[in-house]
């Protein structure tokens, strides 16, 4: 049975296994989302270029959602010989000869440009990781959130981890969401479902185990989160 992951490079593991297998199946879409509390995505993303890097050689490339931070990975990667791009760069960030491309760390800002670039990269797959989405909500009108919403729907999530007040929410492809509660001394497997369970889901599923009402703080966060859809 799939297990938590005990560590950032575990789960970063996982993933790419998680990611490579969906696209062995045929998808072209995947996003990958791993909200650990200030988790830093380039060291997430170098481990992913290294297993591009191996199973593609130079025909991928690795995209950013601005110039600078494509000059900073090209530092921290001297050693990789592998093209990299911001998503400003339009028609050159696809390239004829890639058989593959990974998207760093986006915000709502770039969600147009990226859109275009999907539209260019074709049947190939586009690798979408740790997405901040949110990061720019202050201000982000009801259509630009639709938009957002739009574009996440194309994707197929092959991993997500997200730790949760009691517990955490997991999804590895090919295999179901999955709730995971803290026990005593360790988590152990609450649920799984097809579709990602809302926040209202959880609070039911751990309510109906514990017996206790989800604490203030989970509610707060919750309720920032309602405002931000």
């Amino acid at each position: 049975m799939l297990q938590l992951p005990d560590s950032i490079e575990e789960a970063t593991h996982q993933a790419i296994a998680a990611t490579f297998t969906a696209v062995d199946e045929g998808h072209k879409r995947l996003l990958v989302d791993m909200r650990f509390l200030e988790l830093k995505p380039l060291p997430i993303a170098r481990y992913f270029a290294e297993a591009l890097q191996e199973r593609y050689g130079q025909a991928w490339q690795a995209l950013f959602a601005d110039a600078g931070s494509a000059a900073l990975a090209k530092r921290d990667w001297s050693d990789l010989d592998v093209s990299m791009r911001g998503v400003n760069e339009g028609r050159a960030a696809i390239r004829p000869e890639d058989e593959a491309f990974l998207l760093v760390a986006p915000s709502s800002i770039e969600v147009d440009r990226v859109e275009k670039l999907l539209q260019l990269a074709g049947d190939r797959p586009f690798i979408l990781l740790n997405p901040r989405l949110e990061n720019s909500e202050v201000g982000l009108g009801l259509t630009a959130r639709k938009m957002r919403d739009r574009f996440l729907a194309t994707f197929e999530v092959s991993y997500y981890v997200q730790s949760l007040e009691q517990g955490a929410l997991l999804r590895c492809y090919p295999q179901p969401w999955q709730v995971w509660q803290q026990g005593e001394e360790e988590m152990h497997l609450l649920a799984e479902s097809d579709q990602r369970p809302s926040g209202d889901d959880l609070d039911r599923m751990f309510v109906k185990s514990t017996g206790k009402k989800p604490s203030l703080l989970l509610r707060m966060q919750q309720l920032f989160n309602a405002l931000g859809r």
